[in-house]
């Protein structure tokens, strides 16, 4: 049993709150880089794209491939919903536990678990021909195969990367020996990359395009930490503290593209395409954060730069398309050039205690590095006939993180390190200049994140284990314009009044 009498020796000590929190800084989060769909055809085919794509994902997997967007113009139209689930193991008692004080405390079923559904954005992109399409020849219908001249521009809007955890008004109780824990949690971190950019491509021979793009990229972080724990033996002695921290912060940047597609044979296509690490234009994070601990209290706010800038890409994709079977394979290389994120700070900070009241104020610099990774997909579409199709896929995300470390400083800026694999299923049905797609995607996604752990003898972040379980809807479709033109002239021949 663990003895009431230790409860007074309870309050901790200003030095170790000042230990603590001379490192209180912002806290972000980094996704995956294929953490968000952008295409109705190619998340239903596993997120490829790299030599087949021909919807709203073209642009961003290999600008070359546009050109797989038939002339006669093509409105898109895709919606992504999804539901997670998510569960944070260990969440309410992360960590070890200063005997002096708690004793052998081991507290039950500490696991957070937290549950999200959200519409997702789409891609948005306009399409547009330059010059005449075919055979440079003004005659209407160009001859099969013969692709030489054929340029064509896009302008597109998509985000390409997106991460969301919410545990919102989380409450917990839990009983060790004589003591009794109640903590109230709330945790929200958001992660989002948005790309905007022109897009061109043409046909330099029947067999080859090449492409390019420029986009401005603007990520924008958020995240929000309240973790209020009390533990009490029931009589009047009792131990409370109060974590919370919050913080935003945004980077825009300046990234290129350059592609390639070859149509090696009449069914065989090979795409390439390099990308750019990005150059950082303007950023900026805030942030406040505050601890108090039994007689020891403390306030942070941090201002400053802050910057996310994306890594070297270099995609290669495979793809044959047959009468009957769509298939294709990808494989995108990572590299980050620098870091993954920095943050230069300016911190005032404030402690409270016994014995008085301290100021001070000092800059830092927090970084997080990343490493190369491979990305993996795969992606087929079968056709049960001419107007209807099935559509299967998968994927493998890996996390450009290493191993959180197991003591994290509070404020570091690498908040979870997730990586995610992915099943996909849909139907595909084809009419007169149109298609409608629809299926779902199930994927897994494990990994680490941090949680507060207020029974150290200094409080601080640990490690726990994160799974999360989730299932997306997708519904997606095109409609030529020209055959829209076409019913409208038909609707007008049938309406039209004759006149005497």
């Amino acid at each position: 049993m663990y003895p009431a009498a230790i409860l007074p020796r309870l309050p901790v000590s200003i030095a170790g709150v000042l230990v603590l929190l001379t490192t209180a800084r912002s806290a972000l989060a980094q996704a995956n880089y294929h953490s968000s769909p952008i295409g109705g055809r190619s998340g239903l085919m596993g997120g490829t794209g790299v030599a087949l794509a021909r919807d709203g994902a073209a642009p961003f997997l290999n600008p070359a491939t546009i050109l797989n967007i038939d002339d006669s113009g093509v409105a898109f139209s895709v919606n992504f919903y999804t539901a997670q689930w998510t569960t944070l193991s260990a969440f309410h008692q992360p960590g070890a536990v200063d005997a002096a004080r708690y004793g052998a405390l081991s507290l039950p079923d500490t696991s957070l678990s937290g549950s999200h559904a959200d519409a997702l954005p789409s891609t948005l992109c306009l399409f547009l021909t330059i010059g005449h399409w075919g055979d440079n020849a003004p005659e209407a219908d160009p001859v099969p195969g013969h692709r030489v001249g054929r340029r064509k521009l896009a302008a597109c809007l998509g985000t390409l990367e997106r991460y969301n955890l919410s545990a919102t008004a989380a409450g917990y109780s839990g009983t060790s020996g004589a003591l009794t824990a109640n903590q109230a949690t709330s945790v929200q971190q958001a992660w989002q990359r948005v790309y905007v950019g022109p897009t061109y491509s043409q046909y330099v021979s029947d067999h080859v395009a090449i492409g390019g793009s420029l986009d401005g990229i603007v990520t924008t972080a958020s995240s929000q930490w309240d973790v209020d724990t009390l533990v009490h033996d029931g009589a009047a002695s009792s131990m409370a503290s109060t974590y919370n921290t919050a913080t935003s912060g945004f980077s825009v940047d300046l990234a290129a593209q350059v592609g390639l597609m070859w149509h090696v044979d009449a069914a065989q296509v090979l795409g390439v395409s390099l990308t750019s690490p990005s150059v950082h234009l303007v950023g900026n994070t805030s942030t406040t954060a505050g601890l108090q601990a039994g007689e020891a209290a403390q306030l942070a706010t941090s201002t400053g730069q802050f910057s996310a800038p994306t890594p070297m890409r270099l995609a290669v994709g495979i793809g044959s398309v047959g009468r009957r079977v769509r298939v294709e394979g990808d494989a995108s290389l990572y590299v980050p050039v620098t870091y993954l994120e920095q943050a230069d700070l300016q911190t005032t900070q404030t402690v409270s205690g016994p014995k008085g009241t301290t100021s001070s104020t000092s800059p830092s610099t927090l970084e997080v590095d990343g490493r190369p990774l491979v990305d993996a997909a795969v992606g087929l579409e079968t056709f049960l006939s001419s107007r209807l199709s099935l559509l299967t896929g998968a994927s493998l995300d890996m996390s450009p993180l290493g191993p959180l470390p197991q003591r994290p400083q509070i404020g570091t800026l690498q908040q979870t390190r997730m990586q995610r694999a992915a099943l996909s299923i849909g139907m595909g049905s084809y009419g007169d200049g149109s298609e409608l797609l629809f299926g779902t995607e199930l994927s897994y996604a494990w990994g680490q994140s941090l949680a507060f752990d207020p029974y150290e003898a200094t409080p601080g972040l640990s490690v726990v284990d994160q799974r999360t379980f989730g299932i997306m809807f997708i519904i997606a479709g095109s409609a030529s314009i020209s055959a829209f033109r076409r019913t409208l002239r038909d609707l007008g021949d049938v309406v039209r009044i004759p006149t005497r």
